[in-house]
């Protein structure tokens, strides 16, 4: 079995179309093959003791929150995310390690790729299969080397929210994107202090009832209707697996050897890479500086 990443980077920025409809990540090079789960019953582990700013038990309660959420959807999908105890290491995919099928939430307070931007939130990295687009494994990294994280109710003004946070990366993880109702769970900006994103709205249930159905196969096929922005592949190469795709104003983007700027003041990432370790075509392309918009 050959599995294929290109790593693709999802920047929480302001976008342009006023449609609302959800957005499935896709196959880097395949425009029209989403990314998806083949088991309903989705196993995610938690290093809850990563974070300097919450407490394990805090951090633990914010996550299993974020799991219920997405579990909770509604009668009209049987997906389950299942907290499954205390995280075998602090390692993931961004690390470029070998693929697990651990599925982990991280909070990283070292060593965030520079490459990735500070203003970036959290990074989702997602290994999947090139020729059918099943998802094998996905790891979140919470970038708290930058950014100051919390749980309360309410949350403090200057803080991120966990569980806002968390419930807009297990989006990213069922192999959901950006979309542009600033009401939904996967809109791609979010202030200090926000806990919208805790709840999904109407388009979130939407996404995972019509991807995950209830009783019936899983949605492998996009939407008929197009939605207004979709995942495409590319960018510099990082560390020596990862390949960086950079969104701004979803549009495509020539960089050289800079990091781009964004006008959003928070950011979070989807990102996916090889796992044989060999760049393929279209990130080989992108070595050479081309960075593009999802």
């Amino acid at each position: 079995m050959r599995a294929s990443f290109a790593v693709s980077l999802v920047l929480l920025s302001a976008i342009a179309s006023p449609a609302r409809a959800y957005v499935r990540t896709t196959v880097d090079g395949f425009p029209e093959r989403p990314i998806w789960w083949m088991d309903r019953s989705i196993s995610v582990e938690l290093a809850s003791r990563s974070s300097a700013d919450v407490t394990p038990i805090d951090l633990r309660s914010a996550f299993d929150r974020s799991l219920a959420t997405w579990s909770g959807a509604g009668s009209c999908t049987d997906i389950v995310l299942t907290d499954v105890g205390e995280a075998l290491g602090t390692t993931t995919n961004l690390d470029g390690g070998p693929l697990d099928h651990h599925n982990r939430v991280v909070v990283r307070a070292s060593g965030w790729p520079a490459i990735v931007g500070p203003e970036t939130l959290a990074l989702t990295t997602i290994l999947y299969e090139r020729s059918s687009g099943a998802i094998l494994d996905a790891d979140t990294d919470l970038n708290a080397a930058v950014h100051s994280f919390s749980v309360g109710d309410p949350p403090l003004a200057d803080h991120d929210d966990v569980q806002n946070t968390l419930t807009h990366e297990l989006g990213h993880l069922l192999g959901f994107g950006h979309v542009s109702d600033p009401d939904a769970t996967m809109y791609a900006m979010a202030a200090p202090g926000e806990v919208r994103k805790r709840d999904l709205a109407p388009d979130d249930v939407h996404a995972v009832c019509e991807t995950y159905p209830t009783g019936a196969p899983t949605r492998t096929t996009l939407p008929s209707a197009p939605a207004s922005c979709a995942v495409a592949a590319g960018a510099p190469v990082f560390s020596r697996w990862i390949a960086l795709a950079f969104a701004v104003w979803l549009t495509r983007r020539a960089v050289r050897g800079s990091r781009p700027e964004c006008p959003a003041r928070r950011a979070d990432t989807m990102v996916s890479r090889p796992l044989s370790g060999r760049l393929g075509p279209r990130s080989r392309r992108a070595a050479r500086g081309d960075e593009t918009a999802f």
